[in-house]
């Protein structure tokens, strides 16, 4: 079995390790073993480890003290505490510390793939949380290459120059002489004491570079969120000359807002109780946070793919959401192959399952322990790559969740 994760066992006990190495190693978890939270730290830095599997009682650090170093260091990796103590004092310390979980040592051998199952799921919500952290990265990689606003001001007339980019950001040519006060006039009121605040402190301080965000008025009526640049030039203590760069980051902030919603759909998705909470969870995420309007989710039985949930714009669309056999329609290459997979035009696609289909573009997400996520839509090449990796990391929390229940529904 190829190892999916690779796990950090840190116990003081090396019989211990070499037992709880040997019975995950049956689970396909990869294992490195350290005797005292020191070596843990140091293999740390290496990186690579996907979850710490950690006992308390340990000599120089014990467990929740190691959890502190971790976190101290900046690194957000998944820590059980493993351990023989079973007092619920110790249970109230590690939950406030922040620990993943919290798992009692036990005799026998079903306690290691129940300890497997904890550490596979929690390495995923850890893969996802990254891969959005990720996307995240991107969208702020491309919007750093757009255009800027550069303008530039100088003490002597007090006279905004703007050299490019004003009105194809805001709508509406600047007036012939833009001052300072004009410029704050342009700023969301919310917004415009803290700005003017930041600046005020800066000048007093003389500070050469400073950045700021805040939210300035368009001529269709609202405003855009900015990012500003600007290099201070100072005379004997006094500001002579500014020159900067306006940058439009509204829809920057727009994805931000929609990653920070699907990190918190992820994080509801890990304490879901039941499946229906799950499929409830994924298909809210999907339209509210990811605008799939038109999308379903399909358990799988047997040979048949049936509903398990599906938006309202698929009743208008549809009139209703059929169950589909084995061998019909487009939806059966993703199940059998556990491949997402795209369509971006079904004009001339003789698989479909219904050739009146109103439906042009389209894609399949499997979804292990379930069954499929169809998002479609009615317009041809209507969803973009990143449309679908969104959908993709929040099926693999989902994935995560169903196989945290069905560990906790084994062992009742």
């Amino acid at each position: 079995m190829v190892p999916d994760n690779t796990v950090l066992h840190v116990d003081d006990e090396s019989d211990l390790l070499d037992v709880t190495k040997a019975f995950l190693g049956r689970e396909g978890l990869s294992v490195e073993t350290a005797e005292n939270a020191s070596e843990g730290l140091a293999r740390l830095e290496e990186g690579g480890i996907d979850c710490i599997v950690s006992d308390y009682d340990m000599s120089g650090m014990d467990g929740l003290e190691f959890l502190t170093a971790v976190r101290d260091r900046g690194l957000e990796v998944p820590f059980i505490l493993f351990t023989g103590r079973g007092d619920e004092a110790v249970a109230s310390e590690a939950i406030s510390a922040g620990v993943s979980d919290y798992l009692q040592k036990e005799a026998g051998t079903e306690q290691y793939q129940v300890l497997a199952n904890r550490i596979r799921n929690y390495a995923a919500q850890y893969r996802t949380e990254r891969e959005i952290e990720r996307v995240r990265e991107r969208y702020e990689l491309v919007a750093r290459v757009g255009s800027d606003i550069i303008y530039e001001w100088e003490d002597e007339d007090d006279r905004v120059t703007f050299l490019s980019g004003f009105a194809e950001y805001f709508g509406v040519e600047p007036p012939e002489r833009p001052d300072t006060e004009w410029w704050f006039e342009q700023v969301h009121p919310d917004d415009r004491e803290g700005v003017r605040a930041r600046l005020t402190e800066a000048i007093e301080a003389e500070v050469e570079e400073l950045h700021l965000e805040y939210r300035v008025s368009h001529d269709d009526g609202g405003y855009r969120h900015v990012s500003e640049d600007r290099c201070n030039r100072y005379d004997d203590g006094r500001l002579v000359r500014i020159v900067g760069a306006v940058r439009d980051v509204t829809d920057r902030r727009r994805r931000e807002q929609r990653l920070d919603a699907l990190h918190e759909a992820s994080r509801e998705l890990m304490t879901a109780t039941t499946v229906a909470e799950v499929v409830a969870t994924l298909s809210r995420a999907a339209e509210e946070i990811l605008n799939i309007s038109l999308h379903a989710v399909y358990r799988l039985e047997g040979d048949l793919l049936v509903p398990e949930t599906a938006t309202d714009r698929v009743e208008e669309v549809f009139g209703g959401v059929p169950t589909i056999e084995r061998g019909d329609g487009l939806m059966w290459e993703a199940v059998d192959t556990d491949r997402t997979r795209t369509y971006d035009d079904l004009t001339d696609n003789e698989e479909v399952y219904n050739d009146d289909t109103p439906v042009r573009s389209e894609f399949h997400v499997p979804i292990e322990g379930l069954g499929l996520f169809v998002a479609a839509s009615t317009v041809p090449d209507d969803f973009a790559e990143t449309d679908v990796r969104l959908v993709q990391v929040l099926v693999a929390n989902g994935e995560a969740a169903l196989a945290r229940i069905d560990d906790e529904l084994a062992g009742q």
